[in-house]
């Protein structure tokens, strides 16, 4: 009887030694991937921010040009209007 319970309190002694190992190795685990979870979304946050740069740049090249368009038109508007003003027919 008495080997049975110093048999058990053995394998008391050894379960909580692979909880602990296993815990160990568990917290390792997570570290690691926390630190890949980060890594990326830096790199997202860094991609996020050069596509809105580039966004940015064509939206504003695509402006100029409607402001191009608008200038082009007022200034034949003006010129049909003064046009129109000198007319002596």
């Amino acid at each position: 009887m008495e080997a049975l319970l110093e048999k058990e309190g053995n394998v008391e002694s050894w379960n909580d030694e692979r909880m602990d190992e296993l815990s160990r190795r568990m917290d390792a685990g997570f570290v690691g991937v926390k630190e890949e979870v980060n890594r990326r979304s830096n790199e997202e946050a860094a991609r996020s921010q050069r596509f809105e740069a580039k966004v940015e740049t064509e939206f504003h090249r695509f402006t100029d040009r409607l402001d191009k368009l608008f200038y082009i038109q007022l200034l034949f508007l003006v010129s049909l209007a003064v046009a129109l003003m000198t007319d002596q027919a």
